[in-house]
């Protein structure tokens, strides 16, 4: 494994009614007069694919899926910039989650590729935001928050590892870093819970899985341990399982977890594809002889609830 990069602190951004914009917060002179008292916690993983085909539409149910959720935290892969400015524009976000990113700058590769963004329900009071550098011909990072809740330090990360299947070996590095950045806290710490949560880029049948399991070997993958061994999760429209929870905790309980926006979104007659193989993309079958479901991304959601009554 290559050494581990330099973490880069990054502020957290809050909206400012009074300014009408969104400003820049260090995350640790941030006081929370409250602690978090719910008794719950719901987090969110989704790639929400950067392909600009049908945004508008995307978009705004996009917009309606994550609203209507309730989610405390939430980790947005494939972000893209004008998405993110979309997103952020919107009333019950500004009212109510501190941001990573307003306008793409934590984007590795440039401004105008795509990232990985969270959002964090203002009431969570967040100690510290980082991102992590992987070896990485994309632009891959870890995007890291910790959160105090109560006695207990949550440390939730994102990720969105090495696309293509023959990148297997750089998926492995980047898993790597997660793990010994994860042990750090487990070490130190004996109130310690960890969350890593996004696309991995690799199907639990496939045979990299055992060997990237073997990495994250004392952590539970949720998506099993909650809904058994003989429900497959699938994540994507071609059928796999590539979205992943992975979990390490002695005090917080996961009681569930969920694919949310795997239903179609619009049906598009074939012939408003302008010879697009959208089938391969966004259609997971067809209506009738001439009509394509057309879905939110080529990537399904995950929404786990956690129980925090023990911390």
């Amino acid at each position: 494994m290559q050494n581990l990069k330099p973490y880069n602190r990054l502020p957290i951004w809050h909206y400012n009614a009074n300014k009408h914009g969104w400003i820049p917060r260090d995350p640790a002179m941030v006081h929370y007069p409250d602690a978090y008292r719910h008794g719950s916690l719901r987090v969110i993983t989704y790639n929400i694919w950067f392909d600009t085909r049908y945004q508008p539409q995307r978009f705004r149910h996009l917009n309606l899926l994550l609203q209507h959720t309730n989610a405390q935290i939430i980790c947005l892969q494939e972000m893209t910039r004008s998405v993110l400015q979309g997103l952020i524009s919107q009333p019950w976000i500004q009212r109510r989650y501190l941001v990573s990113d307003i306008d793409g700058r934590t984007f590795v590769t440039s401004p105008d590729s795509y990232g990985v963004v969270m959002l964090i329900d203002k009431q969570l009071p967040v100690q510290q935001l980082m991102s992590i550098p992987f070896p990485s011909k994309l632009g891959r990072q870890l995007l890291l928050a910790e959160i105090q809740i109560g006695s207990e330090l949550l440390a939730i990360g994102t990720v969105h590892l090495e696309s293509m299947r023959r990148n297997e070996d750089t998926r492995s590095e980047q898993l790597q870093i997660c793990q010994a950045i994860f042990d750090k806290y487990t070490k130190k710490r004996s109130r310690a819970t960890c969350l890593l949560v996004g696309d991995f880029n690799f199907d639990y049948q496939w045979p990299e899985n055992f060997d990237q399991m073997n990495i994250l070997a004392n952590w539970t993958d949720l998506w099993p341990r909650l809904n058994g061994l003989y429900d497959p999760g699938l994540t994507t429209l071609r059928e796999a399982r590539l979205d992943r929870m992975m979990f390490r905790s002695s005090r917080i309980i996961p009681i569930g977890i969920k694919i949310i926006g795997n239903q179609p979104i619009a049906h598009i007659p074939k012939e408003h594809n302008l010879g697009t193989n959208i089938l391969n993309v966004l259609s997971l079958g067809y209506v009738g002889p001439s009509v394509e479901n057309v879905f939110l991304s080529d990537h399904f959601g995950l929404m786990a609830d956690f129980d925090l009554r023990h911390v």
